[in-house]
């Protein structure tokens, strides 16, 4: 929690409040400010790395972080630590602090960058972040104790500022920083060593990682820059020649003069920026920085407006979001979710995010608990069981803060007007209590936001849900006048069809195959309205395919070759398989099949048509059939989406529904239908039904 109010120098808080307010700002431009600054770089490292985001594999890298948060919520991260840090007051000597180490900080990544490519260091931008993170220990100690540490850090030495802190403190800032950065286990043990040994002499440094000599050595260097713009003229460097060391100089003047003119920092010509030169903008920065907050049109504060994709379905995606904004802006990673479920209106349950299911369920029927004291008043209320009275404290208050592994805990109730959800849980130290208090405030203005952003989401999508039930009413009702309608012409062709095979034998003329199948044609329109209405509920049936093929294929062939004269040529396995599948859907795909290749071709047109009964497929049996014909296949564009409704190798307006048809028919019966180049050129689609449960069972 402390490290929330590491502060940050105001011109790249101005900075960072332009690209968040950009719309033509990108994920590369936020990463690109926050990866020069010490404080905003930990806080986003720590944030992606914890339980919270929940990640796969660990973060170092400050734009991945960046994208896998999210650039919306990284740039709520910066408003809130802006106003944050505008309404901390800081006294003249900490913003002097504050923008001194930066330009340190800044130098000695920059250095450390170059010397370990000069080196062939494997990994530079670990060098990078090691000078970034060097005096990381001094920042906490400054934002903790600046009256008692300003005059630490004035020693004339660093060895003699060392010896101070270790006397002060207990510790040094090289410890601290290193100590830190170990907590962080995304980045590096070589980045906390560099840190931790930062300030040895080269006797120590002889023989040990090459990155903690790289630091130390950049370190020096960035002393010497940001306090006099230039280097030392009495030191050298034991790990790059002259020559390598006089390009890294222009370099990194370079590299730092281009970052300070992005700022607004103004650097005198042929001049490297100092911490005097620094020094001078501080206060103007400031008013900008206050200016920039107190306009209305960039106050988005803590939560923007969301949209309905982004607001969490349960309780439990609830918590993941608020574990999540909060160590983000706040740096808390420590809290639990007491949600009021509606189902159970006498309890509260409590989420956790390190644990997939719900810990456990507290009765509101219990006035002495300040869990539960907090959500039935609606208002803040710590949880503070004192060591003489900790058996007298309610269970279930001792509960929740063991759970979260703290000596006491702020309970914050979820509400919006004066509905409550629950309450959020914030455990802590004792010596973190004032912290926690300051933020209170923003922190329940955060939690408001988030209550009215759910319950008005969840209304709206009721009131959807509702609209939704009644456009599928209106709908069902306007299907079933239009199959009411359809079945009319229908029953109308149908007794006509009676009527001709009537004729046919009072004639004595057979009926004739033609008249069979249009007979059965009609009753497969009307058995495809009847499904339509039914929706997917399809019960296969024994279809055997050679039977299918020779029946259906001559009569599709003649109703859609028109003029067009088409051989059939047949290669038919010599005994028949029956295929799981109904009569009507396989009927549909043949039609379909056959209308692509008739179309296809011109003059010599033929179509073939080939089966086998038995095919194994990942341990499956199917039937498998194809149809090709002598057309010029389908060119390579019209492939890329070949069983889409809009992919066809034809012209014209349905263009490819055919083949999507046929795809959606066989994936609901578990068929597959793939295409290829037949022989001579033309295209050939063949397909595979799985066999009957009774052919499969003989098969084996």
């Amino acid at each position: 929690m402390e490290l929330v109010r590491l502060p940050s120098p105001p011109h790249i808080l101005s900075k960072l409040l332009d690209v968040c307010h950009d719309p033509d700002s990108s994920a590369s431009d936020l990463a690109a400010l926050i990866s020069i600054d010490t404080a905003l770089a930990g806080k986003l490292i720590m944030a992606v790395n914890s339980p919270a985001f929940a990640l796969d594999e660990t973060v170092d890298d400050v734009e991945q972080a960046v994208r896998l948060i999210g650039p919306e919520l990284v740039k709520t991260m910066a408003i809130t630590s802006s106003i944050q840090q505008l309404f901390a007051g800081l006294i003249n000597t900490q913003k002097e602090f504050v923008c001194n180490i930066w330009l340190d900080s800044l130098y000695c990544a920059v250095f450390a960058r170059d010397l370990a490519i000069a080196l062939d260091y494997e990994r530079p931008e670990d060098a990078y972040l090691a000078g970034l993170f060097h005096d990381f220990g001094q920042i906490v100690f400054d934002a903790r104790f600046h009256e008692q540490y300003v005059k630490i850090n004035n020693s004339a030495t660093e060895q003699e500022t060392i010896a101070k802190e270790n006397s002060k403190f207990g510790v040094s800032h090289t410890e601290l920083g290193a100590g830190i950065l170990e907590r962080w286990q995304s980045l590096s043990p070589g980045i906390a060593d560099a840190v931790r040994f930062h300030h040895e002499d080269d006797e120590q440094l002889k023989g040990c990682d090459i990155i903690c000599q790289i630091v130390a050595e950049a370190s020096h260097l960035a002393w010497h820059w940001s306090h006099e713009g230039k280097a030392d003229p009495h030191w050298q460097s034991t790990l790059v020649d002259k020559e390598d060391l006089g390009n890294i100089y222009l370099h990194v003047r370079d590299r730092v003069t281009l970052t300070a003119n992005k700022l607004g920092i103004s650097v005198p010509r042929a001049r490297s920026l100092t911490q005097n030169h620094l020094s001078r903008d501080i206060e103007k920065e400031t008013l900008r920085l206050a200016r920039k907050i107190r306009d209305a049109s960039l106050v988005r504060v803590i939560n923007p407006e969301e949209r309905h994709s982004s607001v969490p379905d349960s309780p439990r995606d609830l918590l993941f979001k608020v574990a999540r904004e909060m160590h983000l802006f706040f740096s808390i990673s420590d809290l639990a979710l007491l949600f009021h479920d509606p189902q159970n209106p006498d309890y509260l349950t409590m989420y956790q995010v390190n644990l997939a299911e719900p810990a456990s369920r507290f009765s509101i029927d219990n006035n002495n608990s300040q869990v539960i004291k907090s959500f039935v008043d609606k208002r803040s209320l710590w949880i503070e069981p004192e060591i003489p009275d900790y058996k007298k404290s309610p269970i279930s208050d001792r509960q929740v803060i063991r759970r979260l592994n703290h000596d006491i805990a702020l309970s914050f109730p979820v509400m919006h007007q004066n509905e409550v959800l629950g309450t959020v849980v914030i455990g802590c130290h004792k010596t973190q209590k004032n912290n926690l208090d300051k933020l209170a405030d923003i922190i329940s203005s955060y939690l408001e936001n988030l209550a009215e952003t759910w319950l008005t989401v969840k209304q709206s999508i009721n009131l959807e849900t509702q609209a939704q039930g009644s456009r599928e009413e209106n709908n069902q009702k306007d299907i079933d006048k239009l199959i009411h309608e359809i079945s009319n012409p229908l029953s109308v062709i149908g007794n006509y069809i009676d009527i001709l095979k009537g004729n046919a034998r009072a004639g004595g003329i057979e009926s004739g195959k033609e008249i069979e199948i249009l007979h059965e044609e009609l009753q497969r329109i009307r058995n495809i309205v009847l499904n339509f209405k039914e929706g997917d509920k399809v019960e296969t049936q024994g279809v055997y395919l050679n039977a299918e093929l020779k029946s259906c294929i001559p009569l599709y062939v003649k109703s859609t070759c028109d003029d067009k004269e088409v051989q059939i040529i047949w290669n038919l396995d010599g005994t028949d398989a029956e295929i799981q599948i109904t009569q009507d859907a396989f009927r549909q795909i043949i039609l379909n099949l056959v209308k692509n290749a008739v179309e296809a071709q011109t003059d010599d047109a033929a179509i073939i048509v080939s089966s086998q009964n038995f095919a194994n497929l990942g341990g499956r049996s199917y039937a498998q059939f194809s149809i090709s014909d002598k057309g010029k296949g389908i060119d390579p564009e019209t492939l890329k989406s070949l069983f889409s409704p809009l992919a066809s190798a034809k012209k014209g307006a349905g263009r490819g529904l055919g083949l999507s048809v046929v795809a959606e028919l066989l994936r609901r019966f578990d068929g597959q239908i793939k295409y290829m180049k037949n022989e001579v050129g033309g295209a050939m689609f063949e397909v595979l039904i799985p066999l009957s449960d009774k052919q499969q069972s003989d098969n084996f």
